[in-house]
Order: structure tokens, then C-alpha cells, then sequence
């Protein structure tokens, strides 16, 4: 799969999988625009690719290794929340290179914290950057990708939406991102946008000090990295969430287990109590595409246990 002629924005692209996932596309052939909130090293957003950063800066160095390869990038530092940076870096981009075929939504924060401990303004940051950024930045190209008719979005979500210890605000921006995906590929189908999610995981400075050094070798970025160009192609599905780590890769969705049927005279709290190890232990039956698609299969399965036709 090669991207000639295409241009891709990643952002967190200054280092961890965002900075893979840059010089991947990169060494296949597309223009790629690095944007990352390094500390701020910048006071403005800057439109160049020669950004005033420290030498050792994730973005110069990221920037130099696509340069290696031949390849072309533009480096942004500015901050995913900002939308007026945003629109300043997209029309740049734009004027430059005249399209936008690949926005990678990467950039994110990660503090775990017991929930009791957690602040208000803790909450807030990790919502704004991981959910809101993913926003900012997908509404900016969006119009763009209409107009021409293709487009590719590509959401970072992470295994914490099963649930982990010290993870809610981060389970949260996560599992909200997916529920992103989930209504906006329907919107994107017929203008020739996919939009899907990643769900990674790999060796990076946020994952090293929780994986055992006996597993670390298990999990390079290599299969990450090959699922994110795959969702980045043209022969890319949409409105799907793929799991990808240490050599596999799956697809997850939200599944409805087989429904127990109740008379509603007779469902009761006690009655759902009595049933629940029925209810919990069914096996699973459906996958709905769409919230429509639910309420229909209810309104079905209702009326024919009343032997109505609602057909």
C-alpha cells in the first residue's frame, strides 16, 4: 500500500506510536504534518517546517527521520484544544500542499488517579485533549475531506475501555471516542470518508513501566503500525474498532446478548433478580450497526411477542 499524492496529519506525533505511525506513511510515499504540544516550546503556532524547538525535540527529531527517508513534512507545535491554532495550521497546510487525505487523532494524556482523588480540572484536561482535541481536529478537516470527495480518520482509543483500576477519566475519553466513530462514519460513508478507530498497545514511554520485561519484546509496534496504515488506505473498512498488539489484530464491537422476554405486567425488579443468571449468561446474537438498528430489534421483538405486525 502506497500513499503518493496524499497528505496525513498525525498528531502526538513527537514520539511513541504518533511518531511511528508519521515516518511509516512517510516511507510510503505520503506528505506528512507533525503536530505535537511540546510543552510549548513555540508561543505561536507556527507554519513552517523549521519550528524554533530545542534540538532534542521529539518533532525535530521525528521531522528528521522522514527526511532521511526522502520524505516531505511540515511540524506544528500547538495544542490539540486550540481551535484557532488548528484552523491557522490546516489552512497552511492547504495553501502548501492543497488537500488533506489522512488525519490521525492520536495526541492524548494519561493520568491515572483513584477516582475520589481525582479534580475537576483533572477530569476536564483529560476529556479536553483525548475527546474534545479528536473533535477540534476531525470537524477541521472534515469540510475538506467532503469536498474532495475522500477521507480517512483514524481515532486512538486504548484497552482501557474494559475497565481498569485508576483508568475512569482515561476509560472514559477513550470509550467516548469510539461512541465518535460509531455515528460519524455514517455521515462519512457517502462522501468517500471512513472513519474508524485503533485500539493499541505497544511498548512506548506511557506502556513500558506496566508490561514485564519478560513481555516488552512481545510487543513492538510493528503490528500497531502495519493495522494504522491498513485503516489509513483506500481499501480501509469504516465504523470499526480494531485491537492490535503483539502479532494480533481483531475487531471489537458493542454486542447485545440474547434478550430475555418479559410481559410487562410481569417484569418486575424481582422478577429481572430471579432471571438475572439467565439474562447475564445468554450468548451473544446481535451486533447493531446504528441506535436505530437497536430500537427496531426491540420494537420487534416486542410486537411479536404480541403477535403484532409492525413490518
Amino acid at each position: 500500500m502506497r500513499f503518493e499524492g496524499q497528505v496525513a496529519i498525525v498528531t502526538g506525533a513527537a514520539s511513541g506510536l504518533g511518531r511511528a505511525y508519521a515516518i511509516a506513511l512517510a516511507e510510503r510515499g505520503a506528505r506528512v504534518v507533525l503536530v505535537d504540544n511540546e510543552t510549548t516550546q513555540t508561543e505561536d503556532v507556527s507554519p513552517s517546517t523549521t519550528l524554533n524547538l530545542e534540538p532534542n525535540s521529539g518533532l525535530t527529531s521525528c521531522g528528521k527521520a522522514i527526511t532521511a527517508l526522502g520524505g516531505e513534512f511540515k511540524s506544528f507545535a500547538l495544542d490539540v484544544t486550540n481551535t484557532d491554532d488548528i484552523k491557522t495550521m490546516i489552512d497552511d497546510v492547504v495553501q502548501c500542499w492543497g488537500r488533506v487525505d489522512i488525519l490521525i487523532n492520536n495526541a492524548g494524556v494519561h493520568n491515572p488517579c483513584a477516582f475520589e482523588q481525582m479534580s475537576a480540572s483533572n477530569w476536564k484536561h483529560q476529556l479536553d485533549v483525548d475527546l474534545n482535541g479528536t473533535f477540534y481536529m476531525t470537524q477541521a478537516v472534515w469540510p475538506l475531506m467532503k469536498r474532495q470527495g475522500y477521507g480517512r480518520v483514524v481515532m486512538s482509543s486504548a484497552s482501557s475501555v474494559y475497565g481498569d483500576m485508576y483508568e475512569t477519566s482515561f476509560s472514559a475519553s477513550k470509550m467516548a471516542v469510539m461512541g465518535l466513530v460509531n455515528s460519524l462514519h455514517h455521515e462519512g460513508v457517502e462522501h468517500g470518508i471512513k472513519v474508524n478507530s485503533i485500539i493499541p498497545h505497544a511498548v512506548t514511554s506511557m506502556t513500558a513501566s506496566h508490561l514485564a520485561s519478560t513481555v516488552k519484546p512481545l510487543f513492538s509496534k510493528t503490528t500497531v503500525t502495519a493495522t494504522m496504515l491498513y485503516l489509513c488506505s483506500s481499501k480501509s473498512p469504516s465504523g470499526e474498532h480494531l485491537l492490535a498488539a503483539a502479532g494480533g489484530i481483531s475487531h471489537a464491537a458493542l454486542v447485545e446478548f440474547s434478550p430475555g422476554r418479559f410481559k410487562a405486567e410481569e417484569c418486575t425488579p424481582e422478577v429481572i433478580s430471579d432471571r438475572w443468571h439467565e439474562i447475564y449468561h445468554a450468548k451473544p446474537v446481535t451486533i447493531h450497526r446504528s441506535g436505530e438498528s437497536q430500537v427496531l430489534a426491540w420494537a420487534k421483538a416486542s410486537a411479536n411477542q404480541r403477535h403484532i405486525n409492525i413490518e
